[in-house]
């Protein structure tokens, strides 16, 4: 350390002046020993007074946003201070609030902060190192401000303007027995007005008939459930080489500019998440049942729901969502297969280029289930094996296909139906 050096230098010069008499030395003794006892003084007080507030809107973002941060530190003491460094350490990739500062007396210094969140996940802000001491470096000082919060920055949600269900896969059909408080195309019947009930269910025509408030009871198409299954086998998933990555964001950014949200995919487990997520969100916007069912290490899933609350849920399940999972699709198809019936569509999205899980489809839909793939093309990623054989075996049970590469936009390839032509599109 600094001030160690120092003391052993007046140590040497008190030695060497006693020994010689030389009065310079003495002199040269008093001044480096009230500089050290200065500096000792100076930076014990050096980040006293000084307090640190940051603040966020919110403790979730998604990727594609710009998270804010303020940052304040405030000097409430009565001396000047002439540096006081300010390092984060948060794990969000790309923020940074490190600073230097000069803070006068009473005197307060901010800024703002805005970083493009780039990945997923559940991200720690905070805590705060504050650094200062005196002016010759002999006596630092470090404070950690302990302000610790949690972000979730969950995944982007694409808006599908383009992606439609096959004809055959339209919902319609019989209503089944089943209440539900959202409205929907099958009115059951009506009952007397209950206190909590929406007015916009009130059915006006049996209020005049009956003479006090009558609202219409709903029941749930049964073809609107939706099952997305994202399959998350580590042996099967990719992450795109630097070569690959740089010719696929060249090719995406815009020249004003603007970055897509696919500028950030860089493998295929990113895709998956972020296909689910904007699938789920297209169907929901549509009031439509959704579940999700993830072939991952834990064998997660979310019960089929609608509405907004439903849409959280499998954000917060995406956001924090890995490919650590050691099952075939295959396997957890057939395992899942008791929660499909006649009047269920499901969406299979994978990289997997193993064709056994074609024949797990193939028994679902011999079954009536609805089953629509989309197939993400490891090889455009790593150069590892083609989608090829498995996207012509889908074709060929006539199940719809959608294929999606390495740099693609998202709502181009899932507007371009790929059954009878994927030869042509890979």
């Amino acid at each position: 350390m600094n001030w160690l050096k120092l003391v052993a230098l007046i140590l040497g010069i008190l030695v060497v002046s006693e020994l010689n008499s030389w009065s310079i030395l003495d002199n040269l003794f008093f001044v480096l020993t009230g500089l050290l006892v200065v500096s000792f003084v100076w930076s014990r007080f050096s980040l006293r007074g000084v307090d640190v507030t940051r603040e966020t809107k919110s403790n979730r973002a998604q990727v594609g946003q710009t998270l804010v941060e303020r940052v304040r530190i405030r000097n409430s003491s009565r001396f000047p201070k002439l540096w006081v460094e300010a390092i984060d350490h948060s794990d969000m990739p790309g923020h940074q609030i490190s600073r230097v500062v000069n803070l006068n007396p009473n005197d307060a210094n901010s800024w703002k902060v805005e970083t493009w969140c780039s990945r997923r996940g559940r991200f720690q802000i905070g805590p705060l190192t504050l650094r200062s001491g005196d002016p010759f470096g002999l006596f630092p000082m470090e404070t950690v401000v302990p302000d610790v919060r949690d972000l979730v920055v969950y995944p982007a949600v694409i808006d599908l303007v383009g992606f439609r269900l096959p004809v055959g896969d339209l919902p319609g059909g019989s209503a089944t027995q089943r209440r539900t408080q959202f409205l929907t195309p099958n009115a059951s019947g009506v009952r007397q007005y209950m206190p909590g009930d929406s007015f916009n269910r009130i059915s006006w025509k049996s209020t005049a008939r009956t003479g006090q408030l009558m609202v219409k009871e709903f029941e749930l198409d049964p073809t609107s459930d939706i099952w997305i299954v994202v399959d998350m086998d580590m042996r099967h998933h990719a992450r795109a080489n630097v070569s690959q990555t740089m010719q696929a964001r060249a090719m995406l950014n815009s020249p004003d500019g603007a970055l897509p949200i696919e500028f950030w995919l860089d493998s295929t487990e990113e895709y998956s998440v972020t296909l689910g997520a904007s699938l789920a969100n297209h169907f929901l916007e549509q009031t439509r049942n959704v579940g999700m069912i993830f072939n991952n290490h834990n064998y997660d899933d979310i019960l089929a729901d609608r509405g907004p609350r439903q849409m959280t849920k499998i954000l917060e399940q995406l956001a924090v969502m890995h490919a650590d999972g050691r099952t075939p699709i295959a396997e957890r198809l057939l395992t899942e297969s008791i929660r499909f019936d006649r009047n269920s569509t499901v969406i299979i999205i994978t990289p997997s280029t193993d064709e056994q899980w074609v024949r797990s489809v193939t028994q679902l839909v011999a079954r009536g289930v609805r089953c629509v793939a989309v197939a993400i093309e490891p090889s455009t990623f790593d150069g590892s094996d083609s989608s090829l054989m498995v996207v012509s075996d889908l074709a060929a049970v006539g199940v719809p296909t959608y294929l999606v590469k390495h740099g693609d936009d998202i709502n181009t390839a899932l507007s371009t139906q790929g059954q009878g032509t994927q030869a042509q599109h890979v």
